[in-house]
């Protein structure tokens, strides 16, 4: 990996896995000629084929003396030596992305998130050392190839900065909290601040309480239902809401799942301000599904 992108991947500790229509090579009209590769990239939506026509500069490089396409299902280039062994590599999905065609066909720029996670260890581990042994990450490859052979898999991985806090004076506000609560409360906010950990959680929690996707089991219901003791301390301190962004649009994609349109910018919003609105947010699920819900945490009915 390139320095500066391994710097900002040290950083990741947020991901999501994420599908869309899978590209590969005609092998009926893919020729290497004249120091080019020209053909058809090929994709399916639901299950109608589509062909998308380039042509572009391929030098060989590293002793490569031949371009061949991959077996069947043809999603990748080869460069070969005089010894027939492979020197380089260019999949379908990259050639499409280099040359802009999920900018120009919309629908291929829509992603649909099927998991979001987080990775972390004291901050020694990134997003990419999470997915080199993900079990879930192995059940969606296996389960797309086997319901969704015409689609492919996208793994995300993003670095958030420094949450920010975000104070409000409402004077139409009904029965709001006055004097030194109020001041206390706020103080508390601000001395006790966040560790990275527990914002990871916390960004990790809005997104999947935002996207609901089909392969979390964690927070999908319930936010967030995360280890108790990495957020015991945001439980403690008294926000009225959460905000957690997410941004696409530098990558020309578009994020999307069944409950949330396809857009480059989404915001996250929780309200807590309403007692049964807060007490959902400190709901946790037992081993039975069943609200398991926190001794010090206000009710409507307390």
């Amino acid at each position: 990996m390139d320095p500066k992108y391994a710097e900002i991947s040290e950083n990741c500790h947020i991901y999501l896995i994420c599908r869309r229509p899978g590209f590969s090579y005609d092998p009926f009209s893919f020729v290497y000629e004249d120091g080019k590769i020209k053909g058809d990239l090929v994709y399916k939506a639901a299950g109608v084929p589509h062909k998308i026509p380039f042509e572009r500069e391929f030098a060989l490089y590293d002793g490569a003396v031949e371009v061949v396409l991959s077996p069947y299902p043809h999603r990748e280039i080869h460069t070969l030596d005089q010894n027939g062994e492979m020197v380089r590599y260019l999949p379908a999905t990259a050639l499409g992305i280099g040359l802009g065609i999920h900018v120009a066909e919309r629908s291929l720029g829509d992603l649909e998130v099927l998991y979001v996670g987080q990775a972390y260890a004291e901050g020694k581990r990134t997003a990419i050392d999470r997915l080199k042994s993900h079990s879930t990450l192995q059940k969606i490859l296996a389960t797309v190839q086997y319901n969704m052979p015409d689609d492919e898999i996208f793994v995300l991985t993003f670095e958030y900065a420094p949450y920010r806090i975000i104070s409000m004076f409402d004077g139409m506000a009904k029965n709001p909290i006055k004097g030194e609560v109020d001041e206390k409360r706020f103080i508390s906010i601000q001395n006790n601040p966040l560790t990275k950990h527990q914002q990871i959680c916390l960004i990790e929690a809005g997104l999947i309480r935002y996207f609901q996707p089909e392969y979390n089991k964690i927070y999908k219901e319930s936010f967030p239902a995360s280890d108790q003791g990495i957020l015991s301390a945001c439980y403690e301190l008294d926000f009225s809401a959460l905000a957690v962004e997410i941004n696409t649009d530098e990558l020309d994609f578009s994020l999307y799942s069944k409950t949330v349109r396809a857009k480059q910018h989404h915001i996250a919003q929780f309200d807590l301000i309403n007692p049964r609105e807060r007490l959902s947010f400190f709901l946790l699920e037992n081993e039975n599904a069943g609200p398991v819900i926190r001794a010090d945490v206000i009710s409507p009915s307390r």
